[in-house]
């Protein structure tokens, strides 16, 4: 088959590839609700709004892991470094479908909004949002709560980009049992659609970590918009008032179990208006506080110890292979006179 000929193929292929509504998600083997049966599917990166907290937590498919024996955790160096994830609407736009586009690690240029492999919900270049990574450390995704999971990586550029490179901090201790769970997030700026938000957990871990080594996470709260705007004077007054250490992801816009109040059209983002850093969270082996405060706890919770045996009740799927190493690239909203804000 000649050039031309493969290449007119591919772009039949990927004219076929469902994009009404189009959103955005993570893709990978490990994830929940992958759907290894379809090439052209959007069910992972349909928004999340207006559902309980069955319909919403793990985008509703705890109970769709991925097949036992077809993937491999994805690999976070303990040593630090960088993990790369293929963004697109449709799993057909990916590796596992019909492929990526030229050079996927580059935005559109010009900007396009909605473009071949996805709406990223920003009408100008300088309206991308920011995603996010966390991680839980339990291998059992049914003992999983909100609560759990700490953000360990924020791209600020993101999603921008078909493949996506994610910093990742050093020092992350190992998982139990070599396996963790972790989640990819994203709010998009309100201007940019529907205020909703976005989860594909997937399963992970921490390659390179000898027992024993590592740093414990601390407890994570949920951030607060610090940079001085926002809907009301109280809000506007919390000026450089962060949230500083581990910090929860932003659960918005669902019926239960929701820590961000924002109202419509003020979408909290995985920004520096939230108190997000930039690349690797390297504060979060710290308790989450507002700046200026004395941590809730001076001891964080440790995570299990590698080796743990596994809860008997919905354990890691069997056959779950050894994650290969990868290349290294080397409250709650608080208010003053409130300790901190509670899932509801």
């Amino acid at each position: 088959m000649g050039h031309i000929t493969r290449h007119l193929l591919l772009t039949t292929l990927l004219a076929s590839v469902h994009l009404t509504n189009a959103h955005l998600s993570i893709w990978n083997k490990a994830m929940f609700g992958l759907d290894p049966t379809q090439k052209n599917t959007d069910n992972a990166s349909q928004p999340l709004v207006g559902r309980n907290f069955d319909g919403w937590w793990f985008h509703g498919n705890i109970d769709n892991p991925p097949v036992p024996g077809t993937f491999e955790p994805v690999a976070l160096p303990a040593a630090g470094g960088s993990i790369d994830l293929e963004i697109s609407s449709n799993k057909g736009q990916t590796s596992l479908g019909f492929g990526l586009q030229p050079n996927p690690r580059v935005a559109p240029e010009p900007w396009t909004n909605g473009n071949s492999w996805g709406n990223m919900h920003a009408p100008k270049r300088t309206d991308v949002a920011g995603s996010a990574l966390a991680i839980a450390y339990k291998s059992n995704p049914k003992e999983v709560k909100p609560e759990d999971f700490v953000v360990f990586s924020v791209v600020y550029d993101s999603p921008a980009r078909q493949l996506q490179a994610f910093p990742v901090p050093a020092g992350l201790q190992a998982c139990p049992n070599n396996v963790c769970i972790c989640s990819w997030f994203w709010i998009h700026e309100s201007i940019g659609g529907g205020d909703e938000m976005y989860m594909t957990p997937f399963y992970c871990t921490v390659t390179g970590a000898k027992a024993g080594s590592g740093k414990p996470l601390g407890k994570p709260i949920a951030s607060r918009r610090c940079d001085g705007d926002g809907w009301n004077d109280e809000i506007k007054a919390q000026k450089g008032k962060c949230v500083v250490g581990a910090k929860s992801p932003m659960y918005w816009k669902n019926l239960e179990k929701m820590n961000m109040f924002e109202p419509g059209h003020w979408a909290p983002t995985y920004s520096k208006k939230y108190g997000f850093a930039d690349g690797a969270q390297l504060d979060i082996f710290e308790d989450g506080r507002i700046a200026g405060t004395t941590p809730a706890s001076p001891q964080p919770p440790s995570p299990p110890a590698a080796g743990t045996t596994p809860p008997p009740v919905a354990p890691v799927p069997e056959g779950c292979p050894k994650a290969n190493t990868v290349t290294v690239t080397a409250t709650v909203t608080v208010r003053e006179r409130r300790a901190r804000r509670e899932f509801s």
